[in-house]
């Protein structure tokens, strides 16, 4: 009786597990698991799916899904529209063995790493708003081919800051546009020098330098290539020669279609001009997820910057440390708002002995 009695105990343990992580609406896996249904084709609309870190880095999300293919799809009645989401959190892994479907208004978010041995597809619908979004820590490696066009050629919108490894062919990622690690101007032997980083680059033409002493009324300062394509770490840097006793730079960085963005501005002082702390939050009014840039002048040169963002409650909700700052200015873009809901959010930014006190509101 006892054997009988340990089998079902096993069996039901089994089903258990085997429930739990199977793909459902707003469970969030928080522990190791594997969803085996080879023959499925799991199409969740309007779902929200995340993995999420266990708490014990001993014990890391690795959660498995054997599907014939997964669709991340979200829904629309008449003014009631809904967002499927799929996030996959720091730290934590999920490979899906079958083909990976974006669907009209799914939405993808990779911080950790999504495997997928199967082909990648966009097969309905426009893009609206960003879709594809892998952030400074996510890796998506893709065992097949990638192809975002959509059915339109429209292509799916997005950003990747991290990795996207295919080893198939590629499509459609017109619109996943170049992702600048930093932008910042330093003073060398009379010149201002504008240095940027970029950290992956997707049908870049050329960037564009442009100052202005006021923020309303621009000049193009000088044009520099971008490398084109590409998912390293590139460098770029121009001198203005003849800079102002202080000024502000942006970047204009535009594609072969013309298409555009402008990264910035900062702003800097020439021939020893002291300048206090200040910030700017670009935009400071956005939608959850929407990224935001994070504009700093008045460093203390070779010290820290940490900056800090509380909720109207008071509570600390994110947290970052740039270390041994070697720049009086730093364009910063942060990807920190998927998780935010609607409210008010005070930045605190905090350089050597000073600090100073933003605002940004998340609809």
């Amino acid at each position: 009786m006892k054997k009988y009695y340990c089998f079902f105990l096993l069996l039901f343990t089994a089903q258990f597990l085997y429930g739990q992580c199977e793909p459902v609406d707003e469970v969030p896996y928080t522990s190791s698991c594997t969803y085996d249904a080879p023959g499925d084709d799991v199409d969740n609309s309007g779902d929200d799916i995340r993995v999420s870190d266990s708490g014990d880095p001993l014990n890391p999300t690795v959660v498995t899904w054997n599907v014939n293919s997964y669709t991340v799809r979200g829904w629309t009645l008449i003014f009631l529209t809904n967002f499927g989401n799929l996030t996959v959190d720091e730290g934590t892994t999920l490979t899906i063995n079958g083909d990976f479907i974006m669907a009209e208004l799914g939405v993808v978010t990779v911080n950790g790493t999504l495997n997928i041995y199967g082909d990648v597809s966009h097969n309905i619908g426009t893009s609206i708003g960003d879709r594809f979004i892998i952030g400074p820590t996510g890796v998506v490696n893709v065992f097949g081919d990638l192809d975002l066009s959509g059915p339109f050629g429209t292509g799916v919108f997005g950003r990747v800051e991290g990795q996207l490894n295919v080893t198939g062919t590629i499509a459609g990622t017109e619109n996943l546009p170049v992702e600048l690690t930093y932008l910042k101007a330093s003073q060398s032997e009379g010149d201002i020098v504008i240095e940027w980083e970029t950290a992956t680059e997707v049908n870049a033409s050329h960037f564009d330098v442009e100052r202005s002493t006021d923020r309303k009324t621009w000049e193009k300062v000088g044009t520099l290539q971008a490398e084109g394509n590409s998912q390293t770490a590139i460098y770029y840097q121009f001198e203005d020669e003849s800079p102002l006793p202080r000024a502000y730079y942006r970047l204009k960085q535009v594609d072969f279609d013309d298409a555009y963005v402008y990264y910035g501005p900062i702003v800097v002082s020439h021939h020893g001009v002291k300048q206090s702390l200040q910030a700017m939050i670009l935009p400071n009014h956005i939608s959850g997820g929407e990224e935001v840039q994070f504009s700093m002048s008045g460093l203390s040169e070779g010290s820290d910057v940490y900056i800090q963002v509380f909720n109207n409650n008071g509570h600390r909700i994110h947290f970052e440390e740039i270390s041994n700052i070697n720049s009086n200015n730093l364009l910063r873009t942060m990807d920190f708002t998927s998780q935010l809901g609607s409210g008010m959010y005070y930045i605190v930014i905090k350089s050597g002995q000073s600090t100073v006190k933003e605002r940004l509101l998340v609809n």
